[in-house]
């Protein structure tokens, strides 16, 4: 008899382990993520990096743990990163890439993308269906969520509010396509690492910085400059939020549409986010003492000029038949988009 109790017993035990989750296939069903991009405090991009962990853990009731993590990769390799598995998801800075990526120089051509609601109309266009595709095929990655940085604002420590004031100043930039028009108006422009831009002003390396307004404010540039101009030159600059498409086609199919729909309620969320704080910035300046100057639309009606514009355009369209792209074609589709 008690062989018998003792064999039920056996074969009840087994039959339990059988059916009662193990601690492995626990661990198997949660998911874990790291997510990397570059620490610019006081940005909407910082902020949406940083919503993102918890947003998506909540949603998924922790079966997808996403780590942000700002040392992760260096903010040149974020696009890289990503591609090469490294991280399973980034925010890359797509104006550090215009250099060696042309495409991406678009935004911050003139009078393209001088709103959100252009931004939007951008992405929306068969130049948005291009990025998207060049993120797939040389960056391994799906977009996920579009943001976009703060208005972008030239900060001096001189005025430089009319088109003459530009001349024989030395600025730092982020991408090639505002390079290209400070060169022209005769400025000298540089390239340097967002922690190298505040000692640089505050030792008279540079003038000026064209920038996102909130991370100029939330890095305390009203330290160091006294002026504030709002030229619009590619004003509002996209960034997207990108997934390894080997790590994004291992989620399971319930989870991917959890995650999307989640990132979609993000989305819409940060866009209300950045037009208020789009709106409260040049108030803040002032407050700090900077003199905030709104540029006419006469002087940018200056700046529009052929001869200032068309060498711009003419040295993008090089880059863009280096890398084998129909300048024309691309230009059109951008300008047909915002107007």
């Amino acid at each position: 008899m008690k062989k018998i109790q003792k064999i039920n017993l056996l074969i009840a035990s087994v039959l339990t382990a059988l059916s009662a989750p193990t601690t492995a296939s626990i661990a198997a069903e949660k998911t874990e993520w790291k997510l990397a991009y570059l620490a610019v405090r006081g940005t909407v991009y910082e902020e949406v990096a940083l919503a993102i962990p918890d947003r998506i853990a909540k949603a998924t009731d922790g079966r997808l743990i996403i780590t942000a993590n700002s040392s992760l990769l260096k903010g040149n390799y974020l696009l890289e990163g990503v591609r090469d598995g490294l991280v399973e998801m980034s925010l890359p800075l797509t104006g550090y890439y215009t250099g060696s990526q042309p495409l991406f120089t678009v935004p911050s051509l003139p009078g393209i993308s001088e709103s959100y609601e252009d931004m939007q109309a951008l992405s929306a266009s068969a130049y948005g269906d291009q990025v998207r595709a060049l993120y797939q095929e040389k960056y391994n990655a799906t977009e996920l969520l579009e943001t976009a940085f703060c208005p972008q604002t030239l900060f001096s420590t001189v005025p430089i509010t009319t088109v003459e004031e530009w001349s024989g100043r030395k600025l730092r930039v982020n991408n090639r396509g505002t390079g290209l028009i400070g060169s022209e108006l005769g400025a000298t422009t540089v390239s340097l690492s967002a922690g190298e831009v505040l000692p640089a002003l505050e030792r008279g390396v540079i003038e000026g910085v064209i920038t996102d307004s909130c991370w100029a404010y939330g890095a305390g540039f009203q330290s160091v400059i006294s002026n504030a101009s709002s030229w619009k030159l590619g004003s509002v600059l996209p960034t997207p939020v990108l997934v390894n498409n080997d790590a994004w086609a291992a989620l399971p199919k319930d989870l991917k549409t959890i995650v999307i729909a989640e990132f979609d309620k993000l989305e819409q969320e940060f866009i209300i986010r950045w037009k208020e704080r789009a709106a409260e910035m040049p108030e803040l300046w002032k407050s700090a003492g900077v003199d905030f100057h709104e540029v006419s639309n006469e002087e940018m009606t200056r700046v529009y000029a052929e001869k200032i514009q068309e060498p711009v355009l003419a040295a993008w369209r090089k880059d863009m038949v280096r890398a084998g792209l129909d300048a024309d074609a691309v230009e059109k589709t951008a300008r047909d988009a915002v107007k």
